[in-house]
């Protein structure tokens, strides 16, 4: 489990919260995040917290290690692949980069595929744990 702190910036009305998170608290491997100073992730409230609440969350990251394979591995596996085909077809380095564009693709859609079956079988949303008051912050 990873464990990290944000501040609740909306309360949804189906018992999620949108928490607002430093990106350093994340695992942000995805280019979508890393140039963001906050993340927002949806996180279950069932402690209550408000708007502007400091909360600790914690995510289960059970996933991680397939995730990450599917997400490094496969296009870079792909995309070679796909390139060393392209260059014994045509012959030259412009087959190669046509296999490798069609690998790039191949992969992004392996990626959407994967976090679409992903979200179905997996709650991947983060669970809020406790709320962090002011003078715990004092000690």
């Amino acid at each position: 489990m990873r464990i990290g702190e944000g501040f609740i910036e909306e309360i949804k009305e189906n018992g999620l919260a949108k928490v607002r998170v430093s990106r350093d608290s994340l695992y942000v491997a995805c280019s979508a995040c890393a140039a963001a100073d906050h993340v927002k992730i949806l996180a279950y409230n069932y402690l209550g917290a408000d708007e502007g609440d400091r909360v600790r969350y914690q995510v289960d990251d059970s996933h991680l290690i397939s995730g990450a394979f599917v997400c490094f591995v496969v296009p870079v596996f792909l995309i070679i692949a796909a390139a060393v085909l392209g260059y014994f077809i045509n012959s030259s380095e412009v087959g190669a980069l046509i296999g490798a564009l069609v690998g790039a693709a191949v992969s992004a859609a392996i990626l959407r595929t994967y976090d679409n079956v992903l979200g179905r079988i997996i709650d991947t949303k983060a669970t809020i744990i406790s709320i962090v008051r002011d003078d715990e912050d004092e000690r």
